[in-house]
């Protein structure tokens, strides 16, 4: 049965009509929102009754019952393109112009007019948007863009690099540009071969379903292609004169994530001449980077085999780690120049171009590149700062916020929103929340936003609204020190860094003291059980039950007590140590010993050839928040290259 959508009136801006206990206004929000996710309408409509028709959590219910009906629309027209009615959907984002339903339904508004190609209405709606886009929408931003001819060739490919799988919108660019010429049959390969790179058969098969009535989709065998996906040494040995280049290379491309030195051997002997140059050298590309990952010095000659144009951008990064691995500068400069202008901008290049650069004796080019990477608060900003001979010191705090500015920080309806969401126990809700609320503010918006934050103890979202500024910082708010006598009073009993404990934890939890990780680790210093039993007995904790991990003082004496054998099981290398924190003590003795006992390499490049992007970008953010902090708490603080120091390998 369909439902028609229900627009109660709403005042958003009036502060909140709050039921008489405010923990029963947190459980009935949880009631509704689990009967929102569950699709059962007459709970949902039930409980949403009780709520006041001023209530600050109305968006969320407006919208939702909104989303009831055009569920019931989708699911009984499954095969139509459905679009909803300008009459209803835009009422209703007019009536709640700043909340976080509103800009998810936005969203997929901006993507049903971008499939059905209702431009004029597209373009209205889209500066409308507050918070930065996500995959489905970019993918409509592009649709729109190739209508008016201005799209950029390194955005698309990006999108056909994915190795995920892609939203409705993208998949529907793919399709729009290839019928109309713009993309070819070799670009959906590519996008074939990256899923497969990834694992998706899945992805892979709904993809090329979906382009089944083209040229390219009728000349697709889907039994072959599974074949490929499932057991590529028996498609390798079945294709014969009939394999095409998309079976063979995603069957080599499987092949390489088992056995790169394998599919090499294969690419370089019986299948040599046998596929397209494109995928022949995408191939040497994948191959590359498998090899990369393990840090085996024979990467680069196969990214060598490569180009740049066929690689997606994590590829055309490894491209150039391969180099940093040998520390071959006249590679490594080679292959930054040959990335995208994208990745070109990106500081993590800027740096190593300098680096390539004045390793290469072109002094006047590489400080060009460092003055262009240099910046106060960020890893490679502060390199390339050292790297100028500037002496990276905290930043002037700010002239003292006014009553006025603070006021409308606190009367802000989404703030206020935020953190009636954290109070019932919907974080999710409130993070995105309160992001939306900063996320088009200007430096004072946001300093102010950052001390209402911290003062209600939302220290995570306190040290996101001070991290956007431009101009003005403050840097207490941008590197919070809650809970500081304990702290200073756990740090030094265990003899370690405090700087460097702060700057681990604000990478961990951002401060807070429930955060639970999917796989399990909790608190401030996210202390998985097992590591907290092992510890706790380690130093004598005969009480220690599971449920204490939660606990502030029983977290960072577990915390930092592992932080502290981590350390010294790595040599007392802060670098390895937080790496070893983050993926495990033994990952670190596994990376030196792929560098070899004769080795001895920089703490910046063995950072940057951390195989785990979640495990690099920590140590990077880790290390750097370390300076910060001590800026903070000692007012002074050692350089960072200095902190990273050497790195020797073993055996």
């Amino acid at each position: 049965m369909l439902i028609s959508p229900i627009g109660w009136p709403a005042d958003c801006l009036a502060q909140a009509a709050v039921l008489t206990d405010q923990s029963d206004q947190g459980e009935l929000m949880r009631q509704i929102k689990s009967a929102y996710a569950d699709g059962r309408y007459t709970d949902f409509s039930r409980l949403a009754a009780k709520l006041p028709p001023d209530h600050i959590f109305r968006p969320y219910i407006d919208i939702w019952q909104f989303r009831f009906f055009q569920k019931g629309q989708e699911k009984a027209n499954p095969d139509e393109q459905l679009v909803w009615k300008t009459d209803d959907v835009l009422p209703l984002l007019n009536r709640y112009p700043s909340s976080w339903p509103t800009e998810q339904l936005r969203r997929e508004w901006l993507q049903q007019l971008a499939r059905t190609g209702q431009w004029p209405l597209f373009a209205e709606q889209r500066p409308q948007l507050k918070y930065r886009p996500d995959q489905g929408v970019e993918c409509a931003d592009m649709l729109y863009a190739s209508t008016q001819g201005q799209l950029v060739q390194s955005k698309l490919n990006t999108v056909l690099s994915s190795n995920k799988k892609l939203p409705k919108t993208c998949r529907m660019l793919l399709r729009n540009l290839y019928d109309r010429g713009a993309i070819h049959g070799s670009d959906l390969d590519k996008h074939v071969l990256h899923l497969a790179e990834g694992k998706q058969p899945g992805a892979a098969q709904q993809f090329v379903d979906e382009m089944a009535d083209t040229q390219w989709g009728k000349n697709l065998d889907g039994k072959q292609l599974a074949q490929a996906f499932d057991n590529p040494d028996k498609a390798l040995k079945n294709a014969g004169s009939r394999g095409t280049d998309l079976y063979v290379g995603v069957a080599l491309t499987r092949k390489a994530v088992e056995d790169y030195e394998a599919a090499a051997r294969l690419l370089d002997g019986e299948l040599k001449g046998r596929l397209s140059d494109k995928t022949e050298r995408w191939l040497w590309g994948h191959i590359g980077y498998r090899a990369g990952l393990v840090w085996n010095p024979v990467a680069e000659t196969y990214f060598k085999r490569s180009s740049a144009d066929v690689l997606g951008p994590e590829q055309q990064e490894w491209r150039v780690r391969s180099a940093l691995l040998q520390e071959d500068w006249p590679t490594v400069l080679a292959f930054i120049n040959d990335m995208s202008p994208e990745l070109q901008e990106n500081r993590t290049w800027q740096y190593w171009k300098g680096r390539a650069l004045a390793a290469t004796g072109k002094i006047v080019e590489a400080r060009q590149e460092w003055i262009r990477a240099a910046n106060t608060f960020t890893f490679y900003g502060k390199l390339a700062n050292e790297e100028l001979g500037a002496t990276v010191s905290a930043p002037n705090k700010p002239v003292p916020l006014t009553a006025a500015e603070l006021d409308k920080a606190k009367k802000n309806p989404g703030f206020i929103r935020a953190l009636a969401l954290y109070d019932a126990g919907l974080r999710t809700d409130g993070f995105w929340e309160f992001n939306l609320q900063i996320s088009q503010m200007n430096d004072r918006e946001l300093l102010a936003a950052a001390t209402w934050a911290e003062k209600n103890q939302l220290y995570d979202r306190a040290i996101a609204a001070a991290d956007k500024t431009e101009m003005e910082h403050d840097i207490s708010l941008r590197y919070l020190t809650p809970f500081r006598d304990r702290m200073t009073a756990k740090t030094q009993e265990v003899g370690i860094d405090e700087s460097w404990v702060y700057g681990l934890i604000r990478q961990e939890s951002r401060f807070v003291t429930i955060a639970r990780s999917g796989v399990g680790a909790s608190g401030l210093m996210q202390v998985m059980p097992a590591t907290a039993q092992y510890v706790a007995k380690k130093i004598g904790l005969s009480d220690f039950k599971k449920s204490d991990i939660a606990d502030i003082d029983t977290n960072l004496t577990l915390g930092t007590n592992y932080l502290k054998m981590v350390f010294d099981q790595h040599g007392q290398s802060p670098v390895l140590a937080s790496a070893g924190y983050n993926a495990g003590p033994s990952r670190p003795s596994l990376w030196k010993r792929r560098l070899g006992e004769n080795r001895v390499i920089e703490g910046a490049i063995f950072t940057e050839l951390i195989p785990f992007d979640e495990t690099r970008d920590y140590v990077k953010n880790v290390m750097s928040n370390t300076v910060a902090y001590s800026w903070v708490l000692n007012n002074s603080s050692t350089s960072l290259k200095q902190r990273l120091g050497m790195i020797r390998g073993s055996n």
